[in-house]
């Protein structure tokens, strides 16, 4: 497969870009002792001891608010004009943060690597997963109601039943608006393969209503459409899945971590589909409104026209190599993120520095 590089004007234009916006304005600080945090023009360096930290999840609300959150930082949330950074302070679990989600009432959900927080108002608090007592396997107290179980939410999804789903390290877990439930507990599944959906990373709906697994634990690339659950993607050939997503033919795309990009057509599932030599994997994986899969590579950030790969490299001028795709709003614009919280956006043409 043809693979093709950028040349050097459109990275002049980048390094351009990225000069101005570091310099525009000065950086209002965070207040730190209120619950309410205030606005600010940029996301700022990392506070804490690592300084690598970066962005790894987006979303756009329903007010046209992008919600951003990251390993170590917390969150922020940006109205087209400032930020508004959300951390320990304003009710999150921790500023560790996988998943973000709003579902069809317009509340927005954040999983973080110590369980559920959810946005009430001006703060978030906690929301445990807790099962109730038809869980007989999670008993442990007089009132049969369990503990919360603490562990990592990497990804959430909503089906079209209005169902939000979660994974976990622990396992998947529904809630229906009233109550959580395990879904391995539901025994109407048929769980032919005696899976146990650990390890979580990425949950999809297809089209089709099927329900998509990738996880990190052994089990591969698994689906469940209705009635049974069943793995489609052996582990041994795809390993370590972080990503799904279905373009707009219907076909499946993985961002996988170490057996490059795989593509799943509805029969067949094809390995390492750009020929990466090195098998070097992508942490995220999406589609734009033109029908380009964009994802990140040990080379450059990479996006397939559906005949050419493109990947933006340092060796062409650009200024940030590590990019990773985070989000692509609702006008069309991508979001990308690298390393010490930078986060850049792309109209099409040029990109826009949004941190420090």
């Amino acid at each position: 497969m043809t693979r093709y590089y950028f040349n050097k004007p459109i990275y002049s234009l980048l390094l351009v870009m990225a000069i101005l916006t570091s310099c525009n304005g000065q950086v209002k600080p965070i207040v730190q002792n209120e619950n309410t945090p205030t606005g600010i023009d940029k996301i700022p360096f990392p506070k804490g001891k690592n300084k690598e930290v970066r962005i790894v999840a987006g979303i756009e609300d329903t007010d046209g608010n992008l919600w951003f959150g990251s390993i170590g930082e917390g969150l922020f949330k940006y109205d087209g004009k400032s930020f508004v950074q959300f951390g320990i302070e304003q009710g999150l679990n921790s500023n560790a943060i996988y998943s973000i989600l709003q579902d069809k009432a317009g509340i927005v959900w954040v999983g973080t690597n110590n369980g559920l927080s959810r946005f009430e108002g001006n703060k978030f608090v906690s929301i445990p997963i807790v099962l109730s007592n038809n869980n007989q396997a999670y008993f442990n107290n007089s009132n049969n109601i369990s503990t919360p179980t603490e562990n990592t939410v990497w990804c959430m999804m909503q089906d079209k039943n209005g169902t939000i789903w979660f994974g976990t390290d622990d396992g998947v877990y529904c809630y229906d608006g009233k109550a959580f439930s395990r879904f391995l507990d539901n025994q109407t599944v048929i769980n032919k393969d005696s899976l146990n959906l650990k390890g979580i990373f990425s949950i999809l709906e297809a089209k089709n209503g099927n329900i998509w697994f990738a996880e990190c634990a052994g089990e591969g690339v698994t689906s469940f459409d209705g009635k049974t659950l069943s793995t489609i993607i052996p582990y041994k050939e795809i390993r370590r899945t972080d990503r799904i997503i279905e373009d707009k033919q219907n076909n499946l795309w993985f961002a996988t971590a170490f057996k490059g990009v795989g593509k799943y057509d509805g029969k067949t599932y094809t390995q390492n589909i750009f020929k990466d030599q090195d098998l070097n994997g992508s942490y995220n994986i999406l589609e734009d409104t033109n029908g380009n899969i964009w994802f990140d590579t040990q080379d450059g950030l990479g996006f397939y026209d559906g005949k050419t790969l493109n990947i933006l490299t340092e060796k062409g001028g650009t200024t940030i190599k590590d990019f990773i795709p985070v989000l692509l709003d609702k006008s069309g614009n991508l979001w990308f993120s690298s390393k010490g919280m930078k986060l850049y956006k792309y109209d099409g043409r040029t990109f826009t520095n949004y941190s420090e």
